[in-house]
């Protein structure tokens, strides 16, 4: 088994907790010690990037004999984009959003989310898991009793199900009990653990009928935190990392089921949406649809779908981080939360900040020439290959988010002009670094995918690929070519 050459994971996880711990004592340099946290975090992630691609998308572990952490096709991805994701929200969030307190609960959630990524240890992952969600149950960010109990409920079944496994290991007198990879494929803790994974996974994700606490969390607590929450896609993460590997048995007679379930969630979610009036509920519809989206593309044991899903992860993340960043600025310039109850005309004041929502909203709907556009293109080729009649709820459940987005962008941006705004700036220039960064990378990523498609291919081809397969070395090249082809247009993607 290959080594990387420098514990990045180890790295990643222990720069922001220590800037944690500096942030909470010092309120003046909160900020800047946020910051460089972050900016830590992200090189030491990219440095694990690029050391799984460097060896051609094979499993990495780092160089401790405690096999806490390892990277691989799967994690490393989404430890650098959780972390790019991390730092422009610090870098862009409104001086009242800046807190010691908040900056250093971000700082926490960073830290977890990046444990349980990287995790090659049932208990690594648990204490990733339930970390990550603390800030919302009792800390800073906790809102109404919905979110509360719904995480805990989470927590609570993730605990339980990888303490079942890790003593079915020993039990078993596996020579690793507590490894992620030595469990994979050997069915430990049989369908109780299955069935607690699953649950796990529908509160974290907020699919139905578990479903309110995403709105309820993002009316009531600080949206960029919480925005930042649901874009760790833990559930999304563990169902590809531990369920689809560990259970694979389980999960081939259960995933039908679950994966109408998620279909019905992510059209659910699209009708509530184009009923409902406040501007932020909106957006956590839209992101809980999406993420039920996901969760059917990984359920549908399709190359297509899954390679599909884990590309659509990417794009959810930086699209509605865009989205939320540009409301909640909005929010902090005019003094007001927005509802889709009148036209405002506030494009006229922040020119800036309509374009960059209108292009994270177009991205995240699937607009040829963005990567959103191949990712639902193959999410669709997926489900309907697997659910030939459900499936269908996929297109329409994203054709009714982009009427949703399209009614809210026109009540707050379009219409007269608004009477009695004065001062109003456009986005400064930390603002706009941020969100045309978000905006330039889903573009150019949207025109140019293969890169991004052959490396989430590889990972497709992990979650799927035997133990065995696994456990040898470094996995064959991955044939991305026709998926490519499939998903985009002649021209659109080379």
């Amino acid at each position: 088994m290959a080594d990387l050459a420098f514990p990045y994971v180890t790295a990643a996880v222990a720069l922001p907790l220590a800037g944690a711990a500096l942030a909470a004592a010092n309120e003046t340099r909160a900020r800047m010690v946020s910051m460089a946290a972050a900016a830590g975090a992200t090189l030491s992630s990219l440095g694990a990037f690029l050391a799984v691609e460097r060896a051609g998308g094979g499993r990495l572990d780092e160089p401790w004999g405690l096999s806490l952490f390892s990277a691989d096709p799967l994690n490393a991805t989404f430890l650098l984009l959780y972390s790019l994701l991390t730092l422009g929200i610090l870098v862009l969030a409104p001086r009242r959003d800046a807190t010691s307190k908040i900056n250093a609960a971000t700082l926490l959630v960073l830290a977890a989310t990046l444990a349980a990524y990287g995790a090659d240890n049932v208990v690594v992952l648990a204490i990733g898991w339930v970390v990550s969600a603390l800030p919302f149950i009792a800390g800073p960010f906790h809102g109404t009793w919905r979110p509360r109990v719904g995480l805990m409920l989470s927590c609570l079944a993730l605990v339980g199900a990888l303490g079942i496994i890790a003593n079915a290991a020993m039990t078993d007198r596996s020579a690793h009990p507590l490894s992620l990879a030595a469990l994979q494929g050997h069915n430990y803790g049989g369908a109780a653990a299955f069935a607690m994974l699953m649950a796990a996974i529908v509160f974290r994700k907020g699919i139905f009928p578990a479903h309110a606490w995403i709105e309820d969390a993002a009316e009531a607590g600080p949206v960029l935190p919480f925005c930042l929450f649901l874009n760790g896609h833990l559930g999304a993460f563990l169902l590809a990392r531990v369920v689809i590997p560990e259970f694979p048995l389980s999960a081939r007679g259960a995933f039908p089921i679950l994966s109408d379930l998620a279909l019905f969630t992510a059209l659910y979610a699209a009708v509530r949406a184009v009923a409902e009036g406040s501007a932020r509920r909106i957006l956590a519809l839209l992101v809980l649809s999406q993420s039920a989206c996901i969760l059917a593309g990984l359920e549908s044991a399709t190359q297509e779908g899954i390679t599909g899903a884990l590309v659509h992860c990417i794009v959810v993340a930086a699209a509605t981080t865009g989205l939320f960043s540009v409301l909640r600025l909005m929010e902090v310039r005019f003094g007001r939360s927005f509802t889709a109850a009148e036209y405002l005309g506030l494009a006229r004041y922040t020119p800036r900040l309509a374009v960059l929502f209108a292009v994270c909203g177009l991205a995240l709907v699937g607009l040829p020439g963005t990567l959103g556009f191949c990712s639902e293109d193959l999410l669709i080729h997926g489900t309907l290959v697997s659910h030939p009649q459900i499936g269908l709820l996929l297109p329409v459940a994203t054709a009714m988010n982009a009427v949703s987005l399209f009614r809210l962008f026109s009540k707050i941006f379009l219409g007269a002009r608004a009477g009695g705004v004065y001062g109003v700036t456009d986005a400064v220039p930390r603002e706009r670094w941020v969100l045309a960064a978000i905006a330039l990378f889903l573009v150019v990523a949207g025109l140019t995918p293969a890169t991004i498609l052959g490396f989430r291919t590889q990972a497709a081809q992990a979650a799927q690929a035997p133990p065995h397969e696994k456990a040898g070395g470094p996995l064959p090249p991955a044939p991305h070519s026709a998926i490519l082809a499939e998903s985009c247009p002649a021209g659109i993607c080379r």
